[in-house]
Formats: structure tokens, sequence, C-alpha cells
């Protein structure tokens, strides 16, 4: 054999298959030390052997390029955080006897030490400005029936059982179990540890999270610039499972110790999260919604100055919202992140207020970091063809936000004008052996005329001279989106690897579009949603020939298992349907599920208040137009849309006699987590899907 076709076969592709997404190192938490010189960040990756996944934290030096792992030995490591000198990186690991704790690592080459232990675990850990202190979150029991008996109750003495090896839950309020676990009477705590003497005292104590339980930010406590007070987020509600109201607090310090009351600085009861601190410690910047029990309003940048109690919205005409806040090394701006027509740009607005920039375009940038010293920021970059990866990225003048429901303008500077160079390469591997394809974007008329953005990705081997099955896969929230981002539980690369192109639309409700179009799908579950996808499956026949009509599948989970139900009693032109843990009854779900607020919000009430409404959008009324092969999946551990819903609809297909097989999870929650139940969920949807076209 010739070198030239040795090379040639060596260079061959294949379509994607399961193990290659349990090969992805998953890189997060960019955090950069404070000298500017190096780059502290974690990869995960999953383990079918052990069953679990496993995080590692890796150090770049941003001079020389270098990339090595500071802990490669067993356990599990992630969140590092530079002491203020950076001569030492704290993180959580779970490499000793007492569970996951706060280590820290000395940079000069010494061995990692334990900083903190007990029971609850540790983590998040935050430095204090001067290095001496630690601040960390922990699991604490806040039972009424301890009477001082320690942090360690047993399950007897936290509910106040009369025998000891009884496992029942007696509960008298809400909020008793959360997205898949019991809360067992137990509280997040913000706790700071001295580094020196281990001394460690709870500065958040009470019946309430710390962080909050839910709707909260990528760090949700944080030291002021001087050390002397810590802002903190917490719901102070007493019934947190029908309230939104997330608010930001100052808690004076000494050393380790709090000092008189918290003063909460939020200036609404909506939902507030995120603090950050400017340089210069004049100001607290966060994130602040404006609708009382809306949870997925959006966050504008709020701006609150210290000085004078007074608090400003920085990003009040920005019809998008904000997350990760960031403060520019002269403090003069406050940097963030925001989903924008299905990517997430940069943007930066000025503390003293003025128009804000967007500073990248048509590139998802799912993690940002500040280099001190430098105008330059670290940022995690994906696409459905590539996993997070980080980059050094170099802000141009920006643009103008676009904030139109619509393509971008025609002309626009590339991403921006920033400029952006790879700093990791950690899944080189599967462009090199993967044959796959980019999105490609197109939008339609929806509902109302109104345009509707959507994509598609073709499979391997595509030809446009023969026909294609389709597989429509919708979106769950319903305040969501299909960003262009690498999806490790529904990878469109996956389903089209099947030799089917893979659909994808943001319809109303979708998130990154406007505040109009995202709130449009309150009230209205079945209504213009519905008519945006059916219009977006009519507009793909219609533009794209190559997609058979006779060979069509759809998918969904949450909100989207709700809008495969729904199909199911209102059309039938897909060969069969998948729907994951989806809503089949309206009201049962109301009572059934845990976060009430989103209940009431969307429904305008609880059944007892607006029942007509639930009986609007509830798929369970139309059980009698079931035809279509349906497979349902469902996890017992799902308390947001509990097991009831996956049975009763698995039940109501079997008793119409229609075509239908019943996937369930004893030990998974709202979403298939663990590798190995991964592999059984892929295995199982996408070979039901490929059955039927």
């Amino acid at each position: 054999m010739s070198p030239t076709k040795s090379r040639s076969r060596a260079r061959k592709r294949r379509p994607m298959v399961f193990s290659d997404i349990m090969s992805v190192d998953r890189v997060s938490a960019p955090t950069v030390s404070p000298d500017g010189g190096s780059l502290a960040y974690v990869t995960t990756r999953a383990s079918l052997d052990e069953n679990k996944m496993r995080s590692t934290i890796h150090l770049i030096d941003l001079r020389t390029g270098e990339d090595r792992p500071l802990t490669p030995g067993p356990g599990s490591h992630s969140s590092p955080a530079w002491s203020p000198d950076g001569r030492d990186l704290a993180f959580v690991s779970d490499r000793g006897e007492d569970g996951s704790q706060v280590w820290v690592m000395p940079m000069d080459g010494g061995e990692a030490r334990q900083v903190t232990s007990g029971k609850g675990g540790a983590g998040n850990p935050v430095w204090s400005p001067d290095g001496t202190r630690i601040a960390f979150s922990r699991s604490v029991p806040v039972s009424p029936h301890l009477e001082g008996k320690g942090d360690d109750p047993s399950h007897q003495e936290l509910y106040g059982l009369p025998n000891e090896h009884t496992t029942a839950r007696v509960e008298t309020a809400l909020l008793f179990r959360h997205w898949d676990h019991w809360r067992d009477m137990r509280r997040s705590h913000v706790f700071i540890v001295d580094v020196g003497t281990g001394t460690i005292e709870d500065v958040t104590p009470g019946d309430a999270d710390v962080p909050p339980i839910s709707l909260g930010g990528d760090q949700d406590f944080v030291f002021s610039p001087k050390g002397d007070e810590i802002a903190y987020v917490k719901n102070p509600d007493r019934v947190v499972a029908r309230s939104t109201n997330n608010s930001v607090f100052g808690q004076r310090l000494e050393g380790i110790k709090r000092k008189g009351r918290a003063v909460r600085v939020s200036d609404t009861k909506a939902c507030d999260s995120d603090p950050v601190y400017s340089p210069d410690g004049r100001y607290l910047a966060y994130l602040g919604c404006a609708r009382v029990g809306y949870e997925a309003d959006r966050r504008r940048v709020k701006l609150h100055n210290r000085r004078t109690g007074k608090t400003l919205s920085l990003t009040e005409d920005l019809d998008r919202s904000a997350a990760t806040l960031a403060f520019s090394r002269d403090g003069k701006h406050v940097l963030f992140l925001a989903q924008d027509r299905a990517r997430i740009a940069v943007y930066r607005v000025p503390v003293g207020g003025g128009p804000t920039v967007q500073l990248t375009e048509g590139t998802t940038n799912s993690s940002m970091a500040v280099i001190p010293g430098s105008d330059d920021l670290i940022v995690g970059r994906e696409s459905t063809i590539s996993p997070v990866e980080l980059y050094r990225l170099t802000p141009g003048k920006g643009i103008q936000p676009i904030v139109t429901n619509g393509p971008a303008p025609m002309g626009m500077p590339k991403d921006a004008g920033a400029k952006a160079s790879q700093l990791t390469r950690r899944n080189s591997h599967l462009g090199m052996e993967l044959e796959w394809s980019g999105i490609e974007d197109f939008w339609y008329k929806g509902a109302g005329g109104d345009p509707v953005h959507g994509w598609l990705v073709k499979p391997p081997g595509f030809s446009a001279k023969r026909r294609w099955p389709m597989a429509l896969v919708i979106h769950g929230g319903p305040q969501s989106a299909f960003l262009d981002h690498f999806n490790y539980r529904w990878n469109l690369q996956m389903f089209a690897a099947q030799g089917m192109v893979a659909v994808q639309l943001n319809p109303r409700g979708s998130s990154g579009y406007g505040d109009t179009f995202q709130d449009q799908i309150s009230g209205d579950w079945g209504g213009r949603c519905y008519d945006d996808i059916m219009a977006g499956v009519d507009h793909v026949l219609k533009g794209y020939r190559y997609i058979d009509p006779d060979r069509m599948v759809a998918a969904g989970a949450s909100f989207g298992g709700f809008m495969v139900n729904w199909i199911a009693g209102h059309d039938d032109r897909f060969k069969a349907l998948v729907s994951h843990d989806g809503i089949f009854n309206a009201e049962t779900m109301a009572y059934s599920t845990e976060e009430l607020w989103f209940e009431e919000w969307e429904h305008g009430g609880l059944p007892h208040t607006n029942r007509e409404m639930y009986l609007r959008s509830s798929p369970h009324h139309h059980v009698k137009n079931f035809k279509t092969p349906m497979l349902v999946v469902q996890g017992e551990q799902d308390f947001r849309c509990p097991a009831s819903e996956g049975l009763s609809l698995f039940t109501a297909l079997q008793t119409m006699g229609v075509e239908s097989k019943f996937l369930w999870f004893p030990d998974e929650g709202h979403w298939v987590l663990k590798p190995a139940n991964s592999q059984v969920w892929y295995d199982t949807v996408l070979g039901w899907l490929r059955d039927h076209v």
C-alpha cells in the first residue's frame, strides 16, 4: 500500500457514537491568578466503569502556554480559587474521609492540605482579601427536634420519630423536596474558616438557604474589598416554594464572626443574584429582576452605591437577560454575558450610566473571567461541533447591541471585532475523528407572522439527491432555548448520526429573542408555541426538499415533553414520539411539583383558583386522539415533573392500544446524569426513533 493511500484512509471520518460523548473533557470554571500569569480551570470526564463523573484541576501558564494537571491523583477536584497573593489555590476535593471539603494547595510545589472538616461537606470557596479566611457553603440540619444534639443527627433525631429503625418522614411545611432529593430538614449556610487555625463560624444561621435553593447565580456570596463585609443571596420568605424573592444582603464582619444584623440591599421582591463588589468597594453590582413571582424575568445589571444607598439599573433598555457579572480591571465598566439569538455574547456597560456595548456576536461564550492587569478576558467557547474550550479574548470596539428578533444585519464585523486565541485543546480528537456538520440557521414566519429561529444538522454522508428522515427535538423550559452549544443530554450530532436530519426550533417562549417573544408562552402553552412549531415543520419541508414528510419523528423533555404530549393529541404527521419527563395532567402536576411559583405564574394561579387555565392546556384531555407510537421516559426521583406524569401517560397510551414503550430510571431525577443510564437513554431513544423511520 502506498503512503498516499495510507494517509487517505487515516483521514476517513466516522459518525458520532455514545463513547465519543463519554470521551469529552468538559471544561469549566476558568479563574486567573492575581498577577494575570496563570489560569486554573476544571475538566470533568465520565467514567463508565465507575459510573461517575470525575473532575480534575489544570493550570495554564498564560506566558508560555504550558498546560498541566494540578490534581492528577484520586478523587474529584473542583471550584479552584486563587488566594489574593497568588501563592495558594483553594479547591474542593472529595479525596478525604469526610466527603467534599476545602483544600489549599501552595503553588510553589508543596502538598495540599485540608482546611475544612466535619459533616455537611464544603463547597464554593471564596478567599477574603487579606488571605486569612475562606468563605464556603455547607449543609446544616435545622430541625426543631434536635435540641442541641450536634451537627450529625440520625434520621430518627431529625424527624423526632419514636423508633430508630424507621425510614418515615413527617413534614409540616413546603418546600420539603427539591429537584431530585428530599431536603431532610437541612439548609445551606455560608461559613467562614480561619485558614491558620481552622476555626469556623456560621455567618448565615437560621432556617433559610444561603445560597438559595433555586434561581441563584454563578457565585452568590463574596467578600468586600476590605474584607469587613460579605454579600450573599437569600430568600427571606417563609414559604420559598411560592416565592422568587431571592435577595442580596450585606453582612458586616469581625474576622470570621458576624457584626450586627444583615442589611438587605435588593430594592425589589423579585429575583436577585450574583453580587460582586467593584475593585474600590464603592459599588455592589448584582443581577435583578423586576416582576415578582416570574423566575424567567429579564435580569438587569443593577448597581448599588454603598455610599448613597441608591440602586440603578444599568441595562434597563437592553432587551436581553444578563448573567455572569464581573467588573473591568479599572472598575469603570461591568462585563456580563447574555443569550442573544441562540448564542451567548459578551457585553460591557459603564458604571456611570450610558449605552451597553456588545463585544462579541455569533459565538457562544458560556463562561467568562477577567485577566488582572489586562483588558483581555478568558472565555469558554463552544458550538454543536465543539465542546467548551478556553480562549483569550481581546475585545474590539464592539457593536450596538442587536435586540431585534431576526437575523443579524448584513455587514456586521466578524465577532463584533473581537479577537480570540485558543488556549485549550482538550477535545481536538473529536474534530479529527468524526464526520459531522455544523448547524444551518434559518428563520421563518411563526404565529401571527412573527419571525422564529431554527436550525438543522445534516447527517453524515449527506446528499441532497436522496430523501432523509427528520428528527424534531423540542426544548424544555419553556423559557429556555436551544443554543449553539455542545449538549450532552440531547446532542443534535447524535441524532444526525442516525441518518436523520436533526431540527431544533426556538418557538414562542424561547429566551434570547427579547421579553415580548419570551413572555408570550405564559398562559398559552398549547397556543402560539405549538403554532410556531408546526409552522417550522412546514417551513423545513418546503425549503429543504430532501426531507421526507412521511418519515418524521419528534422528541422533547420537560416542557418539550409536554409539547410532545400535546402534539400526540392534535397532530398525527409524526411516525413516532419521545416524551421525557413530560407534563401529562396539568392539574396533578401543579399539586405534586415542588416550585409552585412556576405554576402560579405560568397558569395565573393554582387549579383551585384558576382551573380553567389548567384545563385549556392539559394533554390528558386529548387522550382519545392518541395514535402515534410513543416512548415514555421517566425518572423516579424527578420531583419537578413527578413520576405520576410519566406513569399516567404510559397507562393512557396502553389503554388506547397505541404502540408504546416505557423507560423508567429509578435512580434519576429530571435529567439522566449517571453515565451508565445515559448510555441506556441514548440507545433506547435513538433506537426507538430509528426503528420508526
